[in-house]
């Protein structure tokens, strides 16, 4: 599923603004400027992101028998492909599930604690 899509800022469906990739540069490395074949390519990039995630969310949606889109697919190809969690967005908060700490690990960290008291 490819779209067309005009990326200047005169466009309405654009997906983020030279204003706002300026900005999060700004955040980021203050003081840097973007060329403009840079901030094309991450708009496309951006574009393409979106349109494969909601193609592979509307999949899922099919799958579970639904005939709307939900945050909960959403979340699930994000989280299954890519490895995103989007905290606040999906139905069932998962738990963080943490493995139990490795004995030895524990053992040096101790050593560690103890060295650092010592003058």
């Amino acid at each position: 599923m490819s779209h067309n899509v005009n990326l200047h800022a005169s466009d309405p469906r654009e997906i983020i603004s030279s204003a706002k990739l300026t900005e999060l540069l700004q955040e980021v490395a203050p003081g840097e400027t973007l060329r403009p074949e840079v901030e094309e390519m991450l708009r496309a990039h951006a574009e393409e992101f979106i349109e494969s995630v909601t193609e592979q969310a509307c999949k899922l949606a099919r799958h579970r028998g639904g005939t709307t889109l939900e945050a909960r697919d959403i979340q699930m190809h994000l989280e299954k492909n890519w490895n995103v969690r989007v905290p606040g967005y999906g139905d069932d908060p998962k738990p963080v599930r943490r493995a139990p700490p490795n004995p030895v690990h524990q053992q040096r960290l101790q050593q560690v604690q103890k060295a650092q008291q010592q003058p």
